[in-house]
């Protein structure tokens, strides 16, 4: 695939020199001895059931608002700013999301004397080399060689001491546990499970080489029959009929592995200026959840009703729209519920391909995508499950 850097980013403001600014701007209770910056990259998963999506915004408990104030607290800054790879809507989950903070030099060394209580930011060897401005100014380090006039940070040590503060934390009300219950019921809404240091020119964003999507659909649950309120009631559309999949099996096959047009089969927002045209990998199959008779092989919680089918559907691209894939997700279903047939989609798949949202079709009539074609999947079932970089995450 296209590397995305190159195809997808656009004239935006420096996004390190934005970082920089909030750094100084946001720093005042911080001795800042150091003008070395350290860029660690995070990958996390989220249960976004009770989050108004990843990004910040005002009067609202999001993914980005958690993490920034559990990094607020650790570092005792008065603003901290973590660079997303993306967005993903109220509801959407992930399993493998990356995110960038960047710490100065002096806040690393604090950590790793925190994590070893012995002022254990300097060492001889290991580490990264961290050039330490009191050093340099008085000439020589205490305690040092007085030639050494540079401080040794182990900055593996710090993004180790990272991890441990977030690995677990928010609970599903968006707040922090306070007692051990707390704790035991409502814990991890958020987890990191990776915390790396990378170098500055790295993005969570436009670094990426690929990203993808799984999304899940429970099926068949008809007959009047109760939905298990377990699983697949909290992170799958549930939809009663029963569904084609030879017909949603044909219908990805069209959309998969040939660049198309996707103007229509997302949410184009004002001033979008990026390219409509993607190459998307799509997958689509069962997965089994039933229990035959006594046996207990799937867990309660994977459990579903009898005559209930589970679909999984892959997505994957260098880069995807708003509401890109979930409306990808609703053709499908439209599809595999015969609403639509595979004849109108080819045809309207065409029709964009070559002509666009603004043109006429071959018989001089505008195109209209039929509505069932334009349903947008419920976000509970969609999670970011992958995102790919040159650089091991």
């Amino acid at each position: 695939m296209p590397h995305q850097r190159d195809r997808n980013a656009l004239a935006t403001p420096d996004r390190d020199r934005f970082a920089s600014i909030t750094l100084n701007s946001h720093t005042s209770n911080i001795s800042n001895t150091s003008h070395d910056i350290h860029r660690f990259a995070i990958r996390l998963s989220f249960d976004g059931t009770t989050y108004s999506g990843f990004q910040s915004q005002p009067y609202q408990n999001t993914i980005q608002d958690q993490i920034e104030h559990r990094l607020r607290n650790l570092l005792k800054r008065d603003t901290v700013r973590v660079i997303g790879w993306g967005r993903t809507d109220a509801g959407v989950h992930a399993k493998g999301a990356v995110v960038t903070v960047d710490l100065w030099g002096k806040e690393v060394m604090e950590l790793l004397t925190r994590r070893r209580g012995d002022g254990g930011g300097k060492k001889k060897s290991g580490g990264k080399v961290l050039k330490d401005a009191t050093t340099m100014s008085n000439g020589h380090d205490s305690g040092e060689d007085d030639n050494d006039q540079t401080t040794v940070v182990d900055v593996d040590a710090a993004a180790t001491f990272l991890l441990s503060v977030l690995k677990q934390f928010a609970c599903n009300t968006g707040t922090t546990a306070t007692s051990s219950h707390e704790y035991s019921t409502r814990y991890a809404s958020i987890s990191a499970f990776s915390v790396t240091p990378v170098p500055l020119t790295f993005d969570a964003r436009y670094s990426a080489k690929w990203k993808r999507y799984i999304y899940y659909i429970c099926s068949g649950i008809n007959n009047g029959e109760t939905v298990q309120p377990f699983v697949w009631s909290r992170y799958a559309w549930l939809i009663r009929e029963s569904l084609d999949y030879e017909g949603m099996v044909d219908a990805a096959k069209m959309l998969s592995g040939e660049e198309h047009n996707y103007e229509w089969m997302c949410v184009i927002q004002e001033g979008e200026l990026r390219n409509t045209r993607r190459t998307v990998h799509l997958n689509i199959e069962t997965v089994p959840v039933k229990v035959n008779g006594n046996d207990t092989m799937v867990p309660y919680f994977l459990q579903q009703n009898e005559n209930s089918v589970v679909y999984k559907v892959v997505a994957t691209s260098d880069f995807f729209l708003y509401k890109m894939v979930r409306r990808i997700v609703g053709l499908l279903v439209a599809i595999g519920k015969k609403q639509a047939d595979l004849t109108t989609l080819k045809r309207c798949i065409g029709v964009y391909d070559k002509y666009g949202a603004a043109s006429d079709d071959r018989e001089g009539e505008r195109m209209k995508i039929p509505v069932k074609l334009l349903e947008t999947a419920p976000a509970k079932g969609l999670c970011l499950d992958h995102i790919e970089y040159d650089i091991p995450i």
